[in-house]
Order: structure tokens, then C-alpha cells, then sequence
């Protein structure tokens, strides 16, 4: 069957599907939920479900909510590699085609029923890719839903405002325009007004920021469990120097830049060397990881990505390039990234490749801006209080509250 019958064959169906769905959520959902609100006692904690974009964060920041108590499950349609640690994996559903016209739907009606916070992304809820999408939202305010909406980069990152922070940007090396962020001004405005006459509050964090006005910048919300990521830190005496760096994406890391500046560095006699981690398990890649003695991460975003968290968790020294640390760090928290954009990444590497003791002390300082930041009970802890603030208000005997900038807690 062509593509074209295909895609005509689903928006036929979804035509269908749209009225009986509406049906059921306005006379089947709406009124079970209202009175489970009037004439049941609340529940103490909210129940929290995560999705449907595949990035494994949801996951850990799931494992964070339930450490203070939470259900919180996570739920994707296709994930990008093959891992357990979802909940609910529907990827195998999708082999019908049939039936995958029926899944969004579905998943909608049945999370509305079952959980009280939806953890979303800009990109869309359990109805993106339908002709629901733009209902999703208003109708989990109707049906007394709360709405966190998170960035994660692509789904905000736009082409104008990501070319003027900058020589060193996202898309100066982008193959194709459209494919990997959301770029189109027009068409990411629009979703930001709509996100935001719904979401309770949208958060953000990073170079992300300068594409959402209005967000709360002070969350922090990637999550890593520090015991699957324990201390190693570095050895004073390895040669060569092994500088590992993890490119899924070459064209958005800078990686080009950092080739050149290794080579460069191996011209001049330094015994170092570059350990490039891609196509790879999980498992062989930590491994890599742990043999470490520099972690290079990326260096034209302008702000550093999960593969930095995990380095630094290892106790491993991590080059990045943080286009404003001022704005975008934590405040009142030590970051030892060493900072430095395509044009200083030479000298950086440099100064760590001479210095093996220096190599140690910022690992150490890295592990312990992870634990204050990153760890599982300080993303949960934050995570909790905003939770407090959406369920019930404020709650001033404990002292929980969302607002203003985030402390070390």
C-alpha cells in the first residue's frame, strides 16, 4: 500500500475516532472525575505520569518523584534505543497499523483516569501526532489536570534567535533546516502561546531559556541516580591522556572543533588521545567513560548536556562551553566545568593535559556539584515542592514553595 493511501486511510480514521473520543471524555470522563472530586477525599499525593517523548530522563526523574512518595510512571510510544527502564514501552503495538491509530487516543483516556500531574515537552502530550493535538491540553485543564511543561532543547530551539546568541550556535552546522529542532519562528510561537495559556508552568533551564519567556529557569530538572554512577575519578598517572567524548549528534557537539584541536595537540608532542563513543551499548559506553581522564562535551550549544552530568558524577574534569554561566548556572553553587567555546578549546585542553592533579580536584568539585544539583533527592526535592504548590497551594508549615530562584537544598 502507497504512502499516500496510507496517510489518507489515517486521517479518515482519526476523523472518526475524533467524535467518539470527544463523546467519551465529555460524558464519560468529566463526570467520573467530578465526582470523584466532590465526593471523594483527595488523594494526599498526586499521581505523576511522564511522556511521550523518549528521552531517558523521564525515567530518572521518575525514580526522583518516588523517592518522595509519588506514583510516577513514564510512558513512550517508540523509544530511541532499546532500554527497560520506561514503565510502558508501546513500540511493539505500532508494528499494526490499525491499531497504532487507536493508541494515542487510548493512552489519553486512560491516563486521564488513572493520574493527576502530566509531565510533558514542548513537542507535544499523548495526542501529538493526531488531529487531537491541540485539544490535549484544554481538555486536561476541563478535566482538573495539573500541566508541567519542560523543555529539552529541539523542541524550542528556533533558527533566528539560535544564530543571533552568537558565532558558535546550533545551527551553524546543521545539515537540514526543519529535521532535528522545531527552527520555524511562526510556527514555535504559536506553540508557546498555546503551552502557556494552559501549562500550570513551564520549565526550562540552559541556553533553552532565551526560547521561553515566562518559564521557571530554576528547576535543574535532569536527574541521575549517583548510586548506578559511582566515583572514580581520575588516575595522576595515565599516558596518554585519554579524552573521551560522546558525539550522538557530531553537527550539534562541535566535535569537528575538537578533533582539530586534539590533532593539534598530538602534533605538538602531547601524549594524548581522542576515544570517540558512538554505536555503542550503554554498558560499553559507561565503561568508556570511567577510563576517562578528560570528558569533552560540547562545545557550540552553549550549555552542557546529560553525557557532562554522568562525567562529572564519575569525578571526571568536564570541558563544555556555557555560553552565559552568570544566567544559566545554578546560583550560589560551585561549577567546575571547564568552560570553553571552539576558539579556547585548545588552551583549555592544554592546561588539563599539564596538570594531572588539577585533572583531579575538578573532578572531585564535579561530583559535588552533581550531588547538589543533579542527584536523585535534590531534582526530587525540588520536584516535591512544586508538586505541593500545584495539589494544594503552598504549604507554610513545612515551608514548601515554588517560587524564586532555586536553593541548594
Amino acid at each position: 500500500m502507497s504512502k499516500g493511501i496510507k496517510s489518507i486511510l489515517k486521517v479518515g480514521g482519526e476523523t472518526a475516532i475524533l467524535p467518539l473520543f470527544l463523546f467519551l471524555v465529555l460524558a464519560v470522563c468529566l463526570p467520573l472525575l467530578t465526582v470523584r472530586r466532590l465526593w471523594f477525599r483527595p488523594r494526599a499525593k498526586p499521581r505523576v505520569i511522564w511522556g511521550p517523548t523518549p528521552i531517558i530522563n523521564i525515567s530518572t526523574n521518575a525514580a526522583a518523584d518516588r523517592l518522595y512518595g509519588y506514583r510516577s510512571d513514564t510512558l513512550v510510544y517508540r523509544p530511541y534505543y532499546i532500554t527497560q527502564d520506561f514503565t510502558y514501552n508501546l513500540e511493539r503495538w505500532w508494528r499494526y497499523p490499525w491499531l497504532a491509530l487507536f493508541i494515542p487516543w487510548a493512552v489519553f483516556l486512560w491516563a486521564v483516569m488513572r493520574y493527576d500531574i502530566f509531565q510533558l515537552y514542548f513537542d507535544g502530550g499523548f495526542l501529538n501526532r493526531t488531529l487531537g493535538r491541540r485539544l490535549e491540553l484544554p481538555l486536561l485543564k476541563l478535566l482538573g489536570k495539573k500541566i508541567v511543561v519542560s523543555a529539552y532543547g529541539a523542541d524550542v530551539r528556533t533558527e533566528r534567535i539560535t544564530r543571533s546568541l552568537g558565532p558558535y550556535n546550533c545551527c551553524m552546522d546543521c545539515p537540514q533546516r526543519l529535521t532535528f529542532c522545531i527552527c520555524d519562528e511562526e510556527r514555535a510561537e504559536r506553540n508557546q502561546k498555546h503551552v502557556s495559556r494552559y501549562a500550570d508552568v513551564t520549565l526550562s533551564m540552559g541556553d533553552m531559556v532565551e526560547y521561553t519567556p515566562g518559564s521557571r529557569n530554576d528547576m535543574f530538572y535532569w536527574a541521575i541516580d549517583l548510586k548506578k554512577w559511582p566515583f572514580v575519578g581520575v588516575s595522576l598517572s595515565s599516558c596518554p591522556i585519554k579524552v573521551v567524548h560522546a558525539p550522538n549528534h557530531p553537527q550539534f557537539k562541535g566535535t569537528r572543533f575538537l578533533q582539530r584541536a586534539i590533532a593539534e595537540l598530538q602534533a605538538e608532542g602531547y601524549a594524548v588521545e581522542l576515544v570517540m563513543v558512538t554505536g555503542v551499548s550503554n554498558d560499553q559506553a559507561r565503561d568508556l567513560y570511567v577510563q576517562a581522564d578528560i570528558v569533552a562535551d560540547q562545545f557550540i550549544i552553549g550549555w552542557y548536556g546529560n553525557f557532562a552530568v554522568e562525567a562529572m558524577a564519575l569525578g571526571k574534569p568536564v570541558i563544555a562551553y556555557v555560553r552565559k554561566p552568570e544566567q544559566y548556572l545554578p546560583r550560589g553553587v560551585d561549577c567546575p566545568i571547564v568552560n570553553a567555546a571552539p576558539d579556547t578549546l585548545k588552551a583549555a585542553l592544554t592546561c588539563l593535559l599539564t596538570d594531572a592533579q588539577l585533572r583531579f580536584e575538578i573532578g572531585v568539585r564535579g561530583r559535588r556539584y552533581v550531588e547538589e544539583v543533579h542527584a536523585l533527592e535534590r531534582v526530587g526535592a525540588r520536584m516535591d515542592s512544586l508538586y505541593r504548590n500545584l495539589w494544594s497551594g503552598p504549604n507554610r508549615e513545612t515551608g514548601h514553595s515554588c517560587s524564586g530562584e532555586m536553593r541548594v537544598l
